[in-house]
């Protein structure tokens, strides 16, 4: 693992040490006035710049480190203005060099933290691009299965690699502002899927990423098509995967008699279709009906009917509510019987008989409720996992409607389908990349009102446990302050483009424990495609330009004039 370059080159010198820190380093910095940079063996150095990485010299060790400020003292300050008196004579630049890692110079192994601080008046040299790809990638440059992220700002042909599990292994985090690139970086990675011939399920919540075209299925839940020569494949996610839970944040039974009323409702649909014989019209009807044959019927499928994706015909879920509305017990106070109709109740279930009818009969949907011939999306993951030309599968959500929490409710619960495969060993030989666009939509948020509120805890759990069993996921946000940091604490990877907004630079502080104050006060001024990379098994916080994805996603701007 020798050094690529070099790293005490003589043409390369930008200064000398004057004072040591324990983190950082203060620089003579003779060349840091000059109006223009300079360039050695084709590669530019700047003698002297803000950002610009640079190698202290040592005895056994090159310490990597890079320039957070460059000052004049005071004396100094007039050097500079081409109208002043004192305009010519020699400026003293000074900078200030956070030390990063250390390079050993007869294995060429880059060590995290700082081994022996340099001396003063020790040298320090403008590092060669080539150096730092080394020390950043650690002598995995080679590595045929390494992801191919980027390449250092500046130097487009030094590219910066990472093997698959520091990208992926820990799960990854996508960071920052509308515009600052996310999209773009998330197209990259998986054309680094599909380059390796990996999978990965892509939710794409506003539809940008239709342009994906390598190994790619599109899948669209919700919307129809606007006509015979429409070839996109429309998808449903059935009622059947929702548990009681999500049926109960989209219908919002209010307390009191709606809420126990829906949810027997539900269950007495669910045993109908285990015992069909208990059925009159596909309804159990229980107005002065002996209790027997639903107890021991309930005895006997109670496990199959508590099940998820326990099977039921939800058209039939008004009806159902009202056979529901009655006594407790017939006129003879005989508790093995149900009673009359208990008009009471049934007023007060009136509202929401009306609510889920609208519901269940909207063309907005019927993915869910109407599902009709639309192929199930659960049955396309396991065409997708055994499809050997596939690498990407896309579920565009961009159709589904927010009203009634629909879009929120369906992806979690295709994250908790996922996660049931995950942890039946579906992913163990041939792991999967679960990457969320616009994932605050779908991380720590309830959805619903009052007492039918519905914590959406499916992403949540797959960071927590999913890397075990062969799922991992990336996240791409522009709000980071409203991911919780419970699950940002799960993140072995993160990449961070502009972020303006103070609170998610903390946030991101915290979580990123690699970065320090020094490199986040680059956030707010990274260009587009600008990443700072932070991982736990990289030994330093990188700047990088992200590649350019083969398939650019769709931008969402809209120009106002």
């Amino acid at each position: 693992m020798a050094l690529p370059t070099a790293p005490f080159e003589s043409a390369r010198y930008i200064g000398s040490v004057i004072q040591v820190e324990p983190a950082t380093v203060r620089v003579n910095l003779p060349h840091g006035a000059a109006a223009i940079s300079s360039s050695h063996a084709g590669h530019r150095v700047g003698k002297g710049e803000v950002g610009e990485f640079v190698v202290v010299e040592g005895e056994a060790h090159g310490i990597l480190g890079r320039i957070a400020e460059v000052r004049l003292p005071d004396r100094d300050r007039l050097a500079v203005e081409p109208a002043s008196d004192a305009h010519g004579k020699p400026a003293n630049p000074v900078g200030v060099v956070q030390l990063l890692l250390s390079v050993d110079l007869l294995s060429g192994e880059a060590l995290r933290g700082v081994t022996m601080h340099p001396r003063i008046g020790q040298h320090v040299f403008s590092a060669h691009p080539d150096l730092i790809r080394h020390a950043m990638e650690n002598g995995r440059s080679g590595a045929s299965e390494a992801i191919v992220l980027a390449h250092v700002p500046g130097y487009s042909t030094t590219e910066v690699r990472y093997s698959a599990t520091e990208m992926f292994g820990r799960h990854c985090a996508i960071l920052g502002a509308t515009g600052g690139g996310k999209s773009w970086t998330v197209a990259h990675l998986l054309d680094e899927v599909v380059r390796h011939r990996g999978k990965a399920v892509l939710f794409d919540a506003t539809g940008e990423y239709r342009t994906l075209s390598r190994r790619v299925r599109h899948v669209y839940l919700g919307g129809r098509p606007t006509g015979p020569e429409d070839e996109r494949e429309f998808v449903s996610f059935p009622y059947r995967h929702l548990v009681d839970g999500d049926l109960f944040a989209m219908f919002q039974p209010a307390g009191g008699s709606q809420s126990p009323t829906l949810r027997e409702a539900l269950t007495s649909l669910k045993l109908v279709k285990h015992k069909p014989s208990l059925a009159e019209d596909g309804l159990l009807k229980k107005a002065n009906r002996s209790k027997a044959g639903y107890n021991a019927a309930f005895r006997q499928f109670e496990a199959e009917i508590r099940s998820q994706g326990a099977d039921y015909d939800i058209g039939l879920l008004p009806a159902q509510i009202e056979e529901e509305c009655v006594w407790a017990t017939n006129r003879q106070q005989n508790p093995d019987f149900w009673g009359d109709t208990n008009q009471a109740t049934l007023g007060y279930c009136t509202t929401l008989i009306s609510r889920i009818e609208v519901e269940i009969r909207s063309d907005e949907l019927a993915p869910i409720f109407r599902p009709g011939g639309l192929k199930d999306v659960t049955e396309v993951l396991d065409e997708f996992l055994g499809a050997a030309e596939e690498s990407v599968l896309r579920i565009s959500l961009e159709h589904l409607p927010h009203e009634h929490n629909a879009r929120e409710l369906v992806a979690n619960g295709f994250g908790r389908f996922l996660l049931a495969r995950a942890r039946a060993g579906k992913f163990l030989s041939g792991p999967m990349v679960l990457v969320v666009d616009e994932a605050h939509q779908f991380l720590d948020r309830s959805v619903g009102e009052d007492a039918n509120r519905f914590r959406l805890d499916s992403f949540g759990l797959i960071a927590k446990e999913g890397r075990k069993y062969g799922l991992v996921t990336v996240f791409s946000t522009q709000r980071p302050r409203d991911i919780p940091e419970d699950v940002l604490s799960q993140m072995g990877m993160f990449i961070v483009h502009r972020l303006v907004n103070e609170r998610d630079r903390q946030v991101v502080e915290r979580a990123c424990g690699n970065l320090d104050t020094a490199a986040a006060a680059f956030l707010p001024i990274l260009g587009q495609g600008e990443a700072l990379v932070v991982g736990l098994e990289t030994p330093m916080t990188m700047p990088v330009q992200v590649l350019r994805p083969i398939d650019e996603p769709e931008s969402l701007d809209v120009e106002l004039w």
